[in-house]
C-alpha cells in the first residue's frame, strides 16, 4: 500500500521535495497558505551558486544533486530553466572569505581564468556554467505537473505538525520561515534581501562579486540586480537609497546596464539557519526541511532525496 504524506510548504523546498517523493510512488498532499507566485520563492534571482552554505559539508552532495537535476530539466524549455555561464569576481584589494565554495561545484563545471586573461582591477575571476532557474515560469510548471500527476495541493495554513501527522505516515515541513513560530525554532532567522529590476537586454551571463554584494542576474522577463543580505529584518519591504547604491554598484561593473530602464523592484525573506535542518524529529512521523537561507534553489533537489531517504525508514 502507499505510504500517504503531507507535505507543508509551496516553496522550491517543498515542491522539489514533492516532486521527489512523487516519482518513488508516494500518495503526496501539499497544504501551504500560499502558492506560486504569492510566495518567497517566486522573489529569488535563482541561479545556482553555493551561497552562505560553505560550513555545511553536507550541501556538497546536496549542491550537486540539484545541479544535475536542473540539468536535466533544462533539456525542456517549458520549465524555464537554461544553463548559463557565471562570471564570479575578485577584485583586486578585496579580501575573499576562504574560498571553500569550490568544494561544492561539480568537476568540470567551473575554471579559474589566468592571470593573462584577468582586467585591470580584477584579482580572480572564476567562469562557471550553472543552472538558471526563472522562478516564473519553473515553479507554475512543476505545480502542473505534479497536479497532473494527482498530487493534491491545499491552500491552508498547518498551525500543528503533530495533528496533521496523526493522519498521514509522514509529515515534511517545508515551510521555511515559518518554521520559526511553527517548531519554536529561534536558530531560524529571517534575513531580507533587496533587488532592483531592469528591463530585458542583451546581458546573457551572470554576474557575481559575493563581497561588493553584487549580482545581475539576466531573465527573460528582467534583468535582477541584487542585492542585500540584512539579518533579522523580516519586513519585505524595499529603500530607495538602497535600491540607488545596488545599481550604482552595477553600474560600475557593467557600464552596458545603464542603457536598461528601471522597470521595478522587490524585497524577499530568507529564512536562514546557521544549519540546514534535514532530519526527523525524534519519536515522530515528522521531517524537517528548512533553514535553506539564500541556497534554496542550490539546496532543493538535493535535500529532498535526503528527506525521501528519511520518509523510506519510517
Amino acid at each position: 500500500m502507499q505510504k500517504s504524506i503531507a507535505i507543508v510548504g509551496a516553496g522550491i523546498s517543498g515542491m522539489a521535495t514533492a516532486w521527489l517523493l512523487l516519482n518513488k510512488g508516494y500518495r503526496l498532499t501539499v497544504y501551504a497558505k500560499a502558492f506560486s507566485p504569492s510566495i518567497t520563492s517566486n522573489r529569488a534571482a535563482a541561479f545556482w551558486f553555493p551561497y552562505h552554505i560553505r560550513n555545511d559539508k553536507r550541501g556538497i552532495d546536496w549542491c550537486r544533486d540539484s545541479y544535475r537535476q536542473y540539468q536535466h530539466f533544462s533539456a525542456d524549455k517549458n520549465t524555464g530553466i537554461s544553463m548559463r555561464k557565471l562570471v564570479k569576481v575578485l577584485r583586486t584589494g578585496v579580501e575573499e572569505e576562504e574560498p571553500v565554495w569550490i568544494d561544492f561545484m561539480p568537476e568540470g563545471s567551473y575554471r579559474m581564468l589566468a592571470k593573462g586573461e584577468l582586467p585591470e582591477g580584477v584579482a580572480r575571476i572564476c567562469e562557471a556554467t550553472v543552472p538558471l532557474i526563472e522562478t516564473q515560469l519553473f515553479l507554475p510548471w512543476l505545480q502542473q505537473q505534479l497536479l497532473k500527476a494527482g498530487v493534491v495541493f491545499f491552500e491552508k495554513e498547518i498551525k500543528d505538525l503533530e495533528a496533521l501527522g496523526s493522519r498521514y505516515d509522514a509529515v515534511v515541513n517545508c515551510s521555511g520561515l515559518g518554521a520559526k513560530q511553527l517548531c519554536g525554532d529561534d536558530a531560524l532567522v529571517p534575513v531580507r534581501g533587496q533587488v532592483a529590476l531592469l528591463t530585458p537586454g542583451s546581458l546573457d551571463s551572470i554576474y557575481l562579486d559575493n563581497e561588493a554584494s553584487l549580482y545581475v542576474v539576466p531573465r527573460r522577463d528582467a534583468i535582477i540586480v541584487g542585492g542585500t543580505y540584512e539579518e533579522g529584518i523580516a519586513d519585505a519591504v524595499t529603500e530607495p537609497a538602497t535600491l540607488h547604491q545596488i545599481l550604482d554598484k552595477a553600474y560600475a561593473a557593467l557600464p552596458a546596464l545603464k542603457m536598461q530602464a528601471v522597470k521595478g523592484n522587490w524585497a524577499g525573506i530568507r529564512p536562514y539557519r546557521h544549519t540546514v535542518r534535514v532530519e526527523q524529529e525524534a519519536a515522530t512521523n515528522i521531517i524537517h526541511n528548512y533553514g535553506h537561507g539564500g541556497s534554496g534553489y542550490t539546496l532543493a533537489f538535493g535535500c529532498a532525496a535526503s528527506v525521501a531517504e528519511l520518509v523510506q525508514q519510517l
